[in-house]
């Protein structure tokens, strides 16, 4: 008597099993919605992109930062000394909803968005060492959306979009005869 029940479970079992398995295999496969933030519809607010390209780890006075943040109505260049920050020359030019949106929605397709934002990487200090660390940050105006970096040395970091396109968009922001002179002697990898 005790058999036949087994076999009947057991059986019961083995349907159950093809049904999830089954289940998982049609729906299981379906893509996942992007949740990856669309910083194209930031264009007619406060937000602002900003690249820190911190350079080669050296001594305090001769360490540089070049800072570039765009938003709305302003592209802002700032060069600084040290590992403080101390900033040593700046230049701001106007901007306009249009040419931020264009510039929004250029970083949207160099994937300037997508990262890693596991916690136990976002400290990158000590990293290439020797060559440039590039912090991007996106603000919506009120609070820090993201904060993704990467390095010159092999693609070090959190950030996972286009590097080179995303820092060529930013770099581009600037009048290149100011960038060209105020930067010139920082070493910028790109």
């Amino acid at each position: 008597m005790a058999r036949p029940l087994l076999t009947v479970l057991v059986g019961i079992g083995i349907v159950v099993l093809i049904i999830v398995l089954i289940v998982k295999l049609m729906g299981g496969n379906s893509p996942q919605p992007d949740t990856t933030l669309d910083v194209s519809k930031y264009a007619n607010s406060a937000a602002t992109a900003t690249l820190l390209i911190d350079s080669p780890t050296n001594l305090n006075q001769e360490h540089h930062q070049v800072k570039i943040t765009v938003s709305q109505t302003l592209n802002t260049l700032d060069i600084m000394q040290g590992y403080q920050g101390s900033v040593t020359d700046s230049r701001t030019y106007e901007n306009n909803s249009t040419a931020f949106g264009a510039f929004l929605q250029s970083l949207k397709l160099m994937g300037f968005a997508k990262g890693n934002n596991d916690k136990t990487l976002a400290d990158y200090r000590g990293y290439c060492p020797n060559g440039d660390r590039y912090v991007l940050t996106f603000n919506d105006g009120q609070t820090d959306k993201f904060t993704y970096w990467t390095t010159s040395c092999s693609h070090q970091g959190t950030y996972k979009g286009n590097r080179g396109g995303t820092l060529e968009l930013f770099r581009r922001q600037i009048a290149q005869k100011d960038f060209d002179r105020l930067a010139g002697s920082v070493s910028l990898g790109f």
